[in-house]
């Protein structure tokens, strides 16, 4: 009555790859009548995406401040074959999770969930492969082009980290209030970068820092959200603070070249609406996203990726968002 366990097994042929053979136990005791203690391992994959595999495009991209034609080639194209890149393969995974819930009342609950998930060979964007290179530079300069860059099997990753929610309803002064709060840090690493045979000693063009950091910290490390719900009558209202932890990402000169990596400081934002109902199937709702105006770090624009004094990564880059919104049901 207290203990159950869970199966699955997975069979798949691909005919890019092969086949592929998963699977996953989960388990779950009832260690009271308020404390469920979990967890699971499973074996999983992703197949490349067709993008990754067939996408191939040139585009004009402007690199201290001077214009540079830049090709994305085909994983089954000659470029990517001359360059050394093999064939895309299927993306493997190993997760492992463990956690409980706690409800020591009815209008209380908890959770809390530690995991661990380690990628091999996930597929990602090369670093640049340019006209000094000694495999494909001649064919590069020969079709006028400055840059190159493939999707290979690049890297293997671990990530870890923990989630805790938590609830609180109850009633005053005649209404209805409900609190949460959502809160999670995870760190993801690049355990390995797949050198292929050919490109052994490239591996800083295969994943450069700039790279590997989008891949590390591409989302904060930590992020919290407070919020509370209320309702009474013919009103509603919603309140939610936003906690975004640091970040560090790197910049296109690099450390190398003495330029320090971009660095996000953590930031907190809040979102607030109101809502009256005129009918049941009749509501207005007035509202607003980041309410105090809150911006990324300030950044140098000639470093980032996007050419603007931050980038979106934390949150968006628009600042404060009002709104006003009539909701009917036909």
């Amino acid at each position: 009555d207290r203990f159950m366990m869970d199966y699955a097994v997975r069979y798949e042929d691909y005919s890019d790859f092969g086949t592929t053979l998963d699977g996953k136990i989960a388990a779950g005791f009832r260690a009271s009548d308020s404390v469920l203690l979990r967890g699971s391992v499973s074996t999983g994959f992703r197949a490349p995406s067709l993008q990754q595999k067939y996408f191939s495009s040139t585009i004009t991209d402007f690199i201290s401040g001077e214009p540079v034609d830049v090709v994305i080639a085909s994983n089954d194209s000659e470029l990517a074959r001359l360059a050394g890149v093999p064939n895309l393969t299927e993306e493997t995974s190993e997760s492992a999770t463990l956690g409980l819930t706690w409800t020591p009342r009815d209008d209380v609950s908890m959770t809390l969930d530690l995991y661990r998930i380690d990628i091999d060979d996930r597929v990602v964007l090369s670093g640049d492969f340019d006209t000094s290179d000694p495999s494909i530079g001649p064919i590069l300069e020969a079709m006028d082009v400055g840059l190159a860059r493939f999707f290979f099997n690049a890297v293997d990753t671990r990530t870890e980290g923990v989630d805790l929610t938590v609830t609180y309803d109850f009633d005053w002064a005649d209404a209805k209030w409900s609190t949460f709060l959502g809160a999670n840090w995870n760190k993801t690493e690049v355990t390995q970068v797949n050198t292929p045979p050919a490109l052994v000693g490239r591996e800083d063009t295969l994943l450069p820092e700039r790279d590997r950091l989008f891949i590390e910290n591409g989302a904060p490390r930590s992020k919290a959200v407070l919020g509370v719900d209320y309702a009474r009558g013919s009103w509603s209202a919603s309140a939610k603070a936003i906690y975004f932890g640091e970040q560090e990402l790197g910049t296109f000169s690099g450390t190398e070249a003495g330029v320090p990596n971009q660095h996000y400081a953590s930031k907190a934002s809040a979102d607030v609406s109101v809502t009256y109902a005129f009918a049941a199937n009749t509501k207005l709702t007035v509202g607003g996203a980041n309410v105090f105006d809150t911006f990324p770090t300030r950044q140098n624009p000639d470093e980032t990726d996007n050419g603007h004094i931050y980038e979106s990564v934390q949150f968006g880059l628009n600042g404060a968002a009002w709104y006003v919104r009539l909701w009917h049901k036909f």
